[in-house]
């Protein structure tokens, strides 16, 4: 018991002081979301006078409304580039621009076209808008023209799936960029100033009690239970709403955050939300399965590797913050471990000579040479995890810290590179996604080809859920080489094709098509510790739902994320670049190929543009309106008199408590146990 206890204990430490590098380095310099404007060049009169946020996070998914209004106080008409992070796995599919005082729904065209499109009307003095996006970075929004001394109003809408950690939900409006776009950094500065109104306001419908909810940051925020819409209290009808309001303007400078904490007795399940038009050939179906397997505690010696970034971009305070960190992790060792550290900017350097005991002599001699690093140069991050990974011993459970945005600037920079570096390597790599505009694509892709696993973290986060997330995952087994068989129901086009794994407390979501409506059995296989172990459940796939037509967008968003990971890895091809384009087309989904133009309903049929958009926003506000007004529908399909999937398991909490208390802090790499593989 007391070694137990000691683990905890020293595995609190570690994550506790690494985060003292972190606390420092979320204030490091970096762009906001907002207007764009040429450095050296015209500071236009432009401004944003009013942003207005609307959320509804209901049945798995979250959809974000952005209704928006610019304004231009000088005497020519100019146009407004509005650039925003990228929402983490989300789908741009509606871009409304009002013209002669009418609601215009963009439609997508492939990405050359559409802006010839937009270009044309727009050098006669027409109005119109373009959404474009800008790599894993930003959406960026074009508007023209927006008139002298009048006002110019645009609506966006995206859609994203939501999961919950550790029974923790949380869902994040990305406004802070990271700073890591040199070349926009260069060339642009940022007005993120709104002049008048800015509201955010969400709603959280579930069929769980939430037991927290907390907006880090935000000590204004308006939270409170709605009254259910039955009327009935203890049913399954749960109504939650959080507001921001500044009437006098305010800054599009920093994330929102809002974290939802459900209760401790909800329960391990499989959800599925479906959608089929009657008579249609395919049917829509969106499925959430929150494991209830038992994972039991790892207690082994520990390999520490810490692959330090001191690049110029660790410069402003980071730096010494990271040294100040890293050297508490060192001082909390004990000499059965052992530890390696390697730095890199243009070049990566192994400070450590390999890896070498935790004696006070050579704790002591690391930490001088940790304080005297200096930020300076390019980002090698190729080289630098190359070291770090040389001469892991595969009979020793190891543990990788990593630091870095992800953006490599020197060197091997395709995914490929950096995957063949695990080929020799029997690991698993956890990464933290740090801000927005991080290169995630290559960070997941690094995780998920592991094994391991990546976090997002913002600097609105809060530290205290996250480091117990942390400890619940590095001190437990997982479920590795997850599969989900379908028998019956005409299953195909699963995405992801393969999940990969599944650590403590984390939830997997599928996406998928089915052309056979009826009874269908569900199977989820999984390795813990080596040994296979299988769950399964019945439910009904229908012939006609059309409660939740977004399920459509986000099965296409996340095929489309399959093509672009094979992109990233194995390079552009015409096959791959057109499955993208066309799923982008099929489904009214602003990608790398595909982007949404805005004219003038005559000038798009005369250009034989089809209203396709225009009909399926039509189409999902009509259900939005039809749930709006209806009671909360449970999609859970395993609770079953045979107990369902988990036999009811209860699902992975925290504990006791609050989400957390403290809401400063973003965490910049991964600091996690790595177990060989099963």
């Amino acid at each position: 018991m007391k070694e137990q206890k000691k683990e905890h204990t020293w595995i609190i430490s570690l994550i506790s002081a690494i985060t003292i590098f972190l606390i420092l380095a979320v204030f490091a310099k970096s762009q906001a979301a907002g207007l764009l404007k040429p450095k050296n060049g015209d500071q236009s009169l432009i401004s944003i006078k009013s942003h207005n946020v609307s959320v509804v996070i209901d049945n798995g998914f979250a959809r974000t409304e952005v209704d928006q209004v610019f304004i231009n106080t000088g005497d020519r008409d100019l146009e407004a580039v509005y650039s925003f992070p990228l929402p983490k796995k989300a789908s741009l599919s509606e871009l409304t621009l009002w013209i002669d005082g009418k609601e215009i729904v963009g439609e997508v065209l492939e990405k050359q076209k559409a802006k010839q499109v937009y270009e044309d009307p727009k050098s006669k003095g027409k109005e119109t808008a373009l959404a474009e996006k800008n790599g894993y970075k930003t959406f960026d929004i074009s508007v023209y023209p927006v008139k002298a001394a009048n006002e110019t109003r645009i609506r966006l809408v995206y859609y994203q799936p939501l999961t919950i950690d550790l029974n923790v939900g949380r869902y994040v409006y990305p406004l802070k960029e990271g700073g890591v776009d040199e070349e926009r950094i260069s060339f642009w500065s940022v007005d993120s100033e709104i002049k008048e109104s800015f509201t955010f306001d969400l709603i959280l419908k579930s069929t769980q009690p939430v037991k927290d909810m907390r907006m880090p940051g935000y000590t204004q925020a308006l939270i409170e239970k709605l009254p259910s819409t039955t009327g009935e209290e203890g049913g399954n009808d749960h109504i939650y709403h959080a507001r921001l309001d500044y009437s006098k303007g305010g800054n599009l400078s920093e994330d929102i955050i809002f974290y939802y904490r459900l209760d401790d007795t909800v329960p391990a399940r499989v959800e599925v939300v479906s959608y089929k038009e009657a008579g249609a050939k395919d049917g829509s179906f969106m499925m959430t399965i929150t494991p209830g397997a038992s994972l039991g505690r790892i207690s082994e010696g520990v390999d520490w590797v810490f692959i330090l970034d001191k690049s110029g971009s660790m410069s402003g305070g980071k730096i010494q913050a990271l040294a100040g960190g890293v050297s508490r992790v060192i001082g909390k060792m004990t000499p059965a471990d052992r530890f390696k550290v390697v730095t890199f900017n243009d070049i990566a350097n192994d400070i450590t000579g390999g890896f070498i005991n935790a004696t006070p002599e050579n704790i002591n001699k690391t930490l001088a040479m940790i304080t005297n690093i200096h930020a300076e140069k390019s980002t090698a991050l190729h080289a630098g995890l190359k070291l770090g990974l040389k001469k892991i011993d595969s009979e020793r459970t190891s543990a990788i810290f990593l630091v870095t945005d992800g953006v490599a600037n020197i060197g091997p920079e395709h995914h490929s590179d950096f995957l063949k570096l695990l080929e020799a390597n029997d690991i698993r790599i956890f990464t933290f996604v740090m801000g927005n505009s991080a290169n995630r694509p290559l960070l997941e892709t690094l995780a998920k080809k592991s094994g391991g696993f990546t976090m997002d973290i913002s600097s609105q986060d809060d530290i205290y859920g996250k480091i117990l997330q942390a400890k619940s995952k590095v001190i437990r087994e997982a479920m590795h080489g997850v599969t989900v068989k379908f028998s019956g129901g005409g299953v195909s086009k699963l995405t992801p094709a393969s999940p990969g794994s599944l650590y403590h407390g984390q939830q997997l979501v599928m996406f998928g098509k089915y052309n056979k409506p009826g009874p269908v059995s569900i199977s989820m296989q999984a390795k813990i510790s080596g040994a296979e172990q299988e769950w399964t459940c019945d439910t009904t796939l229908p012939a006609e739902d059309l409660d939740n037509p977004e399920i459509e967008r986000l099965w296409a968003l996340s095929a489309i994320d399959e093509v672009m990971d094979e992109i990233e890895i194995n390079g552009e091809s015409d096959n791959l670049r057109d499955q993208v384009a066309k799923l982008g087309k099929k489904y009214s989904l602003v990608t790398d190929y595909t982007s949404m133009v805005v004219l003038d309903e005559q000038e798009m049929e005369g250009l034989g543009i089809q209203r396709s958009n225009a009909d399926r926003v039509n189409k999902e506000r009509k259900a939005q309106q039809q749930r709006k007004n209806s009671p909360q529908k449970s999609y859970r399909v395993d609770n079953t008199k045979s107990g369902g999937m988990f036999k009811g398991a209860s699902s992975p909490g925290v504990g006791s408590g609050p989400v957390g208390p403290w809401f400063l802090v973003v965490l910049l790499g991964c600091c996690w146990l790595v177990r060989r593989k099963c």
